[in-house]
Protein backbone atom coordinates (compact mmCIF):
# COMPACT_ATOMS: atom_id res chain seq x y z
CA UNK A 1 0.00 0.00 0.00
CA UNK A 2 1.26 3.48 -0.75
CA UNK A 3 2.68 5.89 1.83
CA UNK A 4 -0.16 8.25 0.52
CA UNK A 5 -2.73 5.88 0.87
CA UNK A 6 -1.99 4.78 4.47
CA UNK A 7 -1.88 8.54 5.49
CA UNK A 8 -5.30 8.68 4.03
CA UNK A 9 -6.43 5.89 6.65
CA UNK A 10 -4.66 6.73 9.60
CA UNK A 11 -6.45 10.26 9.15
CA UNK A 12 -9.91 8.56 8.92
CA UNK A 13 -8.85 6.47 11.97
CA UNK A 14 -8.63 9.62 13.77
CA UNK A 15 -11.48 11.58 12.84
CA UNK A 16 -13.73 8.36 13.41
CA UNK A 17 -12.00 8.15 16.88
CA UNK A 18 -13.11 11.47 17.87
CA UNK A 19 -16.85 10.74 16.75
CA UNK A 20 -16.62 7.85 18.66
CA UNK A 21 -15.49 9.29 21.93
CA UNK A 22 -17.89 12.09 21.57
CA UNK A 23 -20.84 9.81 20.79
CA UNK A 24 -20.66 7.19 23.16
CA UNK A 25 -18.63 8.65 26.17
CA UNK A 26 -17.12 7.03 29.02
CA UNK A 27 -18.62 3.46 26.74
CA UNK A 28 -15.58 4.07 24.79
CA UNK A 29 -11.66 4.10 25.69
CA UNK A 30 -8.94 4.46 23.45
CA UNK A 31 -6.11 1.95 24.09
CA UNK A 32 -3.74 4.03 21.86
CA UNK A 33 -3.86 5.23 18.65
CA UNK A 34 -4.60 2.04 16.23
CA UNK A 35 -7.24 0.11 19.31
CA UNK A 36 -10.34 0.90 21.10
CA UNK A 37 -12.80 -0.90 23.27
CA UNK A 38 -16.44 -0.36 23.49
CA UNK A 39 -18.85 -1.54 25.66
CA UNK A 40 -22.37 -2.24 23.87
CA UNK A 41 -25.24 -2.00 26.18
CA UNK A 42 -28.15 -3.72 25.27
CA UNK A 43 -31.74 -2.05 24.93
CA UNK A 44 -33.03 -0.68 27.78
CA UNK A 45 -35.98 -3.53 28.55
CA UNK A 46 -32.97 -5.94 28.60
CA UNK A 47 -31.45 -6.14 32.51
CA UNK A 48 -28.05 -8.12 31.37
CA UNK A 49 -25.00 -7.30 30.50
CA UNK A 50 -23.63 -5.85 28.03
CA UNK A 51 -20.99 -6.61 24.80
CA UNK A 52 -17.76 -5.68 25.06
CA UNK A 53 -16.00 -5.06 21.72
CA UNK A 54 -12.29 -4.82 21.62
CA UNK A 55 -11.41 -3.12 18.02
CA UNK A 56 -7.71 -2.72 16.25
CA UNK A 57 -7.39 -0.85 13.72
CA UNK A 58 -4.87 -2.08 10.51
CA UNK A 59 -3.00 0.53 8.48
CA UNK A 60 -5.74 -0.99 5.25
CA UNK A 61 -9.05 0.26 7.38
CA UNK A 62 -11.13 1.33 6.14
CA UNK A 63 -9.66 1.29 2.24
CA UNK A 64 -8.81 -2.24 1.52
CA UNK A 65 -9.96 -3.86 5.26
CA UNK A 66 -12.24 -4.01 8.35
CA UNK A 67 -11.01 -3.49 11.86
CA UNK A 68 -9.70 -6.87 13.12
CA UNK A 69 -12.45 -7.30 15.96
CA UNK A 70 -12.96 -9.67 19.26
CA UNK A 71 -15.95 -9.73 20.89
CA UNK A 72 -16.75 -10.36 24.75
CA UNK A 73 -19.70 -11.36 26.64
CA UNK A 74 -20.35 -14.35 29.80
CA UNK A 75 -23.32 -15.06 27.77
CA UNK A 76 -21.10 -15.73 24.53
CA UNK A 77 -21.26 -18.86 23.92
CA UNK A 78 -19.25 -20.56 20.64
CA UNK A 79 -23.07 -21.11 18.75
CA UNK A 80 -23.79 -17.91 19.28
CA UNK A 81 -20.09 -16.26 18.81
CA UNK A 82 -20.11 -18.01 15.61
CA UNK A 83 -23.50 -16.92 14.16
CA UNK A 84 -22.66 -13.37 15.67
CA UNK A 85 -19.15 -13.54 13.27
CA UNK A 86 -21.17 -14.23 10.22
CA UNK A 87 -23.62 -11.21 10.54
CA UNK A 88 -20.86 -9.02 11.15
CA UNK A 89 -18.94 -10.11 8.17
CA UNK A 90 -22.24 -9.23 6.22
CA UNK A 91 -22.04 -5.77 7.63
CA UNK A 92 -18.75 -5.10 6.67
CA UNK A 93 -19.08 -6.56 3.31
CA UNK A 94 -22.75 -3.89 3.26
CA UNK A 95 -19.71 -0.82 4.38
CA UNK A 96 -16.59 -1.38 2.59
CA UNK A 97 -14.01 1.16 2.15
CA UNK A 98 -16.07 2.98 4.77
CA UNK A 99 -15.40 3.34 8.53
CA UNK A 100 -17.58 1.11 9.87
CA UNK A 101 -17.23 1.10 14.03
CA UNK A 102 -20.83 3.41 14.91
CA UNK A 103 -22.49 1.43 12.36
CA UNK A 104 -21.48 -1.75 13.69
CA UNK A 105 -22.52 -0.85 17.27
CA UNK A 106 -25.79 0.54 16.68
CA UNK A 107 -26.26 -2.36 14.29
CA UNK A 108 -25.72 -4.75 17.31
CA UNK A 109 -27.82 -3.14 19.79
CA UNK A 110 -30.93 -3.48 17.69
CA UNK A 111 -30.43 -7.07 17.26
CA UNK A 112 -32.97 -8.63 19.24
CA UNK A 113 -31.64 -12.00 19.04
CA UNK A 114 -29.10 -11.71 20.47
CA UNK A 115 -30.03 -9.54 23.52
CA UNK A 116 -33.43 -12.60 24.10
CA UNK A 117 -30.28 -14.99 24.03
CA UNK A 118 -28.41 -13.05 26.34
CA UNK A 119 -31.23 -12.71 28.90
CA UNK A 120 -32.33 -16.64 28.94
CA UNK A 121 -28.58 -17.38 29.56
CA UNK A 122 -28.06 -14.78 32.60
CA UNK A 123 -31.69 -16.30 33.88
CA UNK A 124 -30.53 -19.38 33.50
CA UNK A 125 -26.86 -18.68 36.24
CA UNK A 126 -28.66 -15.98 37.85
CA UNK A 127 -30.52 -19.10 39.30
CA UNK A 128 -27.36 -20.87 39.32
CA UNK A 129 -25.94 -19.09 41.64
CA UNK A 130 -28.74 -18.03 44.03
CA UNK A 131 -29.96 -21.58 43.86
CA UNK A 132 -26.82 -22.46 45.84
CA UNK A 133 -26.63 -19.32 48.05
CA UNK A 134 -30.80 -20.09 49.29
CA UNK A 135 -29.40 -23.70 50.34
CA UNK A 136 -26.88 -22.63 53.13
CA UNK A 137 -26.73 -20.00 55.94
CA UNK A 138 -24.56 -16.49 54.22
CA UNK A 139 -22.96 -13.76 56.01
CA UNK A 140 -24.22 -10.53 56.14
CA UNK A 141 -21.32 -8.66 54.80
CA UNK A 142 -17.76 -9.04 53.95
CA UNK A 143 -15.45 -10.12 56.27
CA UNK A 144 -11.74 -10.85 55.48
CA UNK A 145 -10.44 -12.50 58.51
CA UNK A 146 -9.75 -16.26 57.87
CA UNK A 147 -9.99 -18.83 60.51
CA UNK A 148 -8.21 -21.52 59.49
CA UNK A 149 -10.07 -24.86 60.12
CA UNK A 150 -13.47 -23.96 60.63
CA UNK A 151 -15.67 -26.17 59.60
CA UNK A 152 -18.63 -23.49 57.67
CA UNK A 153 -17.74 -20.48 55.79
CA UNK A 154 -21.07 -19.51 56.23
CA UNK A 155 -21.59 -21.28 60.17
CA UNK A 156 -24.03 -18.85 62.45
CA UNK A 157 -25.35 -16.13 59.97
CA UNK A 158 -29.14 -15.39 58.90
CA UNK A 159 -30.44 -17.59 56.09
CA UNK A 160 -32.65 -15.28 52.95
CA UNK A 161 -36.06 -15.88 53.09
CA UNK A 162 -37.16 -18.90 51.94
CA UNK A 163 -40.35 -17.73 50.66
CA UNK A 164 -39.18 -15.65 47.92
CA UNK A 165 -38.68 -17.05 44.56
CA UNK A 166 -35.04 -17.18 42.88
CA UNK A 167 -35.95 -15.36 39.95
CA UNK A 168 -37.24 -12.32 42.40
CA UNK A 169 -34.15 -12.26 44.57
CA UNK A 170 -32.35 -12.19 41.52
CA UNK A 171 -34.23 -9.48 40.22
CA UNK A 172 -33.92 -8.01 43.61
CA UNK A 173 -30.09 -8.25 43.55
CA UNK A 174 -29.60 -6.52 40.29
CA UNK A 175 -31.64 -3.34 41.41
CA UNK A 176 -29.39 -2.99 44.22
CA UNK A 177 -26.13 -3.58 42.66
CA UNK A 178 -23.39 -6.11 42.42
CA UNK A 179 -22.43 -4.93 46.23
CA UNK A 180 -24.96 -7.39 47.51
CA UNK A 181 -23.31 -10.79 46.29
CA UNK A 182 -20.18 -9.75 47.19
CA UNK A 183 -21.22 -9.27 51.03
CA UNK A 184 -23.67 -12.73 50.73
CA UNK A 185 -20.61 -14.81 49.25
CA UNK A 186 -17.66 -13.11 51.27
CA UNK A 187 -15.60 -11.83 48.03
CA UNK A 188 -13.38 -9.59 48.69
CA UNK A 189 -11.37 -7.28 46.10
CA UNK A 190 -7.83 -5.88 45.80
CA UNK A 191 -7.31 -3.06 44.50
CA UNK A 192 -6.52 -2.71 40.89
CA UNK A 193 -3.18 -1.38 39.58
CA UNK A 194 -1.54 -1.24 36.09
CA UNK A 195 1.44 -1.65 34.02
CA UNK A 196 2.29 -0.72 30.71
CA UNK A 197 -1.55 0.19 30.01
CA UNK A 198 -2.75 -3.64 31.39
CA UNK A 199 -4.86 -3.65 34.56
CA UNK A 200 -4.72 -6.04 37.13
CA UNK A 201 -6.90 -6.72 40.13
CA UNK A 202 -7.49 -9.40 42.49
CA UNK A 203 -10.35 -11.25 44.24
CA UNK A 204 -10.47 -13.53 46.51
CA UNK A 205 -13.21 -15.76 48.75
CA UNK A 206 -13.67 -18.10 51.44
CA UNK A 207 -14.85 -21.62 50.06
CA UNK A 208 -15.40 -25.58 51.34
CA UNK A 209 -16.06 -27.12 48.28
CA UNK A 210 -15.58 -27.09 44.17
CA UNK A 211 -19.73 -26.10 43.56
CA UNK A 212 -18.44 -22.95 46.05
CA UNK A 213 -15.89 -21.90 43.89
CA UNK A 214 -18.55 -22.29 41.09
CA UNK A 215 -20.45 -20.05 42.57
CA UNK A 216 -17.75 -17.27 43.27
CA UNK A 217 -17.10 -17.61 39.68
CA UNK A 218 -20.59 -16.66 38.25
CA UNK A 219 -20.85 -14.10 40.83
CA UNK A 220 -18.14 -12.31 39.82
CA UNK A 221 -18.76 -12.96 36.06
CA UNK A 222 -22.40 -10.57 36.85
CA UNK A 223 -19.77 -7.84 37.22
CA UNK A 224 -19.59 -6.46 33.60
CA UNK A 225 -16.43 -5.23 34.05
CA UNK A 226 -14.68 -8.70 34.98
CA UNK A 227 -16.89 -10.52 33.01
CA UNK A 228 -15.17 -8.30 29.93
CA UNK A 229 -11.08 -8.45 31.40
CA UNK A 230 -9.11 -10.08 28.80
CA UNK A 231 -8.62 -12.90 31.26
CA UNK A 232 -9.75 -14.19 34.64
CA UNK A 233 -7.15 -16.26 35.78
CA UNK A 234 -8.60 -18.63 38.55
CA UNK A 235 -6.76 -21.15 41.61
CA UNK A 236 -8.47 -22.58 44.39
CA UNK A 237 -7.19 -25.13 47.22
CA UNK A 238 -9.73 -26.74 49.64
CA UNK A 239 -8.80 -29.08 52.52
CA UNK A 240 -11.00 -32.52 52.21
CA UNK A 241 -11.07 -33.07 56.00
CA UNK A 242 -12.72 -36.62 55.30
CA UNK A 243 -10.12 -37.96 53.26
CA UNK A 244 -7.33 -35.82 54.80
CA UNK A 245 -6.37 -34.69 51.29
CA UNK A 246 -6.14 -31.47 49.30
CA UNK A 247 -8.81 -30.64 46.33
CA UNK A 248 -7.27 -27.87 43.80
CA UNK A 249 -7.34 -27.05 40.41
CA UNK A 250 -6.78 -24.26 38.36
CA UNK A 251 -8.07 -22.50 35.00
CA UNK A 252 -5.62 -19.99 32.65
CA UNK A 253 -8.77 -18.24 30.89
CA UNK A 254 -6.79 -17.80 27.70
CA UNK A 255 -3.67 -16.74 29.63
CA UNK A 256 -0.94 -19.79 29.05
CA UNK A 257 0.45 -20.79 32.15
CA UNK A 258 -0.69 -18.20 34.36
CA UNK A 259 -3.45 -20.49 36.00
CA UNK A 260 -0.61 -23.46 37.12
CA UNK A 261 1.57 -20.80 38.47
CA UNK A 262 -1.20 -19.17 40.16
CA UNK A 263 -1.79 -22.27 41.80
CA UNK A 264 2.15 -22.69 43.11
CA UNK A 265 2.22 -19.63 44.31
CA UNK A 266 -1.31 -21.29 46.64
CA UNK A 267 0.54 -24.18 47.41
CA UNK A 268 3.90 -22.53 48.58
CA UNK A 269 2.17 -19.94 51.25
CA UNK A 270 0.10 -22.97 51.91
CA UNK A 271 -3.11 -20.74 51.38
CA UNK A 272 -6.08 -23.37 51.88
CA UNK A 273 -9.68 -22.95 51.49
CA UNK A 274 -9.62 -19.77 48.92
CA UNK A 275 -9.84 -19.36 46.05
CA UNK A 276 -8.53 -16.17 44.09
CA UNK A 277 -8.99 -14.84 41.01
CA UNK A 278 -7.25 -12.41 38.75
CA UNK A 279 -8.37 -10.37 36.35
CA UNK A 280 -6.01 -8.87 33.63
CA UNK A 281 -7.53 -5.93 31.19
CA UNK A 282 -5.34 -6.35 28.10
CA UNK A 283 -4.11 -2.62 27.22
CA UNK A 284 -2.52 -3.42 23.71
CA UNK A 285 1.10 -3.62 24.74
CA UNK A 286 3.05 -7.25 25.40
CA UNK A 287 4.13 -7.90 28.90
CA UNK A 288 6.13 -11.05 28.22
CA UNK A 289 6.68 -12.93 31.33
CA UNK A 290 6.66 -9.54 33.14
CA UNK A 291 2.56 -10.43 33.30
CA UNK A 292 3.08 -13.65 35.50
CA UNK A 293 5.10 -11.84 38.07
CA UNK A 294 2.50 -9.16 37.97
CA UNK A 295 -0.83 -11.18 38.42
CA UNK A 296 0.92 -13.55 41.26
CA UNK A 297 1.68 -10.21 43.18
CA UNK A 298 -1.73 -9.18 42.62
CA UNK A 299 -2.49 -12.61 44.35
CA UNK A 300 0.08 -12.25 46.90
CA UNK A 301 -0.79 -9.13 48.40
CA UNK A 302 -4.53 -9.99 48.46
CA UNK A 303 -3.76 -13.49 50.28
CA UNK A 304 -1.81 -11.48 52.57
CA UNK A 305 -3.95 -9.23 53.65
CA UNK A 306 -6.68 -11.10 54.65
CA UNK A 307 -4.81 -13.06 56.15
CA UNK A 308 -4.50 -16.65 54.34
CA UNK A 309 -0.19 -15.76 54.13
CA UNK A 310 1.42 -17.56 57.44
CA UNK A 311 3.42 -15.21 59.02
CA UNK A 312 2.21 -12.03 57.24
CA UNK A 313 0.16 -10.51 60.18
CA UNK A 314 -1.92 -7.37 58.97
CA UNK A 315 -3.84 -5.32 61.26
CA UNK A 316 -7.84 -5.10 61.98
CA UNK A 317 -6.69 -0.67 60.13
CA UNK A 318 -4.59 -2.22 57.82
CA UNK A 319 -7.52 -4.83 56.01
CA UNK A 320 -10.22 -1.86 56.66
CA UNK A 321 -7.97 0.42 54.35
CA UNK A 322 -7.76 -1.96 51.59
CA UNK A 323 -11.42 -2.62 51.61
CA UNK A 324 -12.49 0.73 51.44
CA UNK A 325 -9.67 1.45 48.65
CA UNK A 326 -10.74 -1.84 46.62
CA UNK A 327 -14.58 -0.80 47.35
CA UNK A 328 -13.75 2.97 46.30
CA UNK A 329 -11.76 1.57 43.40
CA UNK A 330 -14.83 -0.85 42.29
CA UNK A 331 -17.15 1.69 42.00
CA UNK A 332 -14.90 3.72 39.67
CA UNK A 333 -14.29 1.00 37.26
CA UNK A 334 -18.16 -0.08 37.05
Amino acid sequence: MEATDIAENRAAQSDEADVLKSIYGDDCTFLDDHSCEICVLPPEEFNISPLLLRLYFPETYPSNAEPVLEIEAPWLDLELRKRLTGAIQKVYEENAGNVIVFTLVEWMKEQIWLWEHARSWTVVHNESVLEKVVDKPIESGINCDHTEGADNVYEGTKNPDLSTPVVKIADELDTKGLEELDKILGIVHGPPFTEKRSTFQAHLASVKSADQVQTVMEALLRNRKIAGATHNIMAYRIHVSDKGTVLQDYDDDGESAAGGRLLHLLQIVDAIDVVVVVSRWFGGILLGPDRFKHINNAARSLLSTCGYIKGAEQSGADKQKLQTKAARQKGKRR
